[in-house]
């Protein structure tokens, strides 16, 4: 039997060359905890769009703040895949249609359904696993870059179960 202490390298599509593709590279990215694979999926203009019992001022300038940008996912990615010794990360779904909200009509919506469990601890003999569990459906709206033509997530819209 193999060991589990080196696991394989996770493999990524490289390039991204459609959205399927990047949507693929970030479940991977999150379920390695690979914080720079993870953010080579969004670019500056990323917009993660939040339930309404999320919305908060996440950057401190006094204003309600109904989705977050590419600087705080960062943060908060780093921070978490930092923090927690575990992830799993299903997404299913493989529809993909064009996305009308776009001036550039080369946007594509790719609504997935994603069962999440971040454990804080995985436990032991006598320690049940600890953490957090999210479901339900995600929506990432995906477009071309201009300058290397690999795909990325414009936007991510969380339509999550409360």
């Amino acid at each position: 039997p193999e060991s589990d202490d080196n696991p394989p390298d996770p493999i990524y599509y490289e390039p991204a060359d459609s959205a399927w593709k990047v949507v693929k590279n970030l479940e991977t990215a999150y379920i390695n905890r690979d914080h720079d694979a993870y953010m080579d999926c969004f670019r500056e203009d990323f917009e993660f769009h939040l339930l309404e019992t999320d919305w908060d001022d996440y950057d401190g300038d006094g204003i309600v703040d109904t989705y977050w940008g590419y600087d705080i996912e960062d943060l908060f990615s780093q921070n978490m895949f930092n923090a927690v010794e575990q992830i799993e990360l299903v997404l299913t779904g493989t529809s993909e249609y064009p996305w009308m909200g776009d001036p550039t009509e080369q946007s594509y919506a790719l609504p997935r359904n994603f069962d999440l469990k971040v454990y804080t601890s995985v436990g032991g003999p006598s320690q049940p696993p600890q953490g957090y569990r999210a479901s339900g459906e995600a929506i990432f709206i995906c477009r071309p870059d201009t300058t290397t033509g690999e795909w990325y997530i414009w936007q991510w819209f969380d339509e999550s179960e409360v």
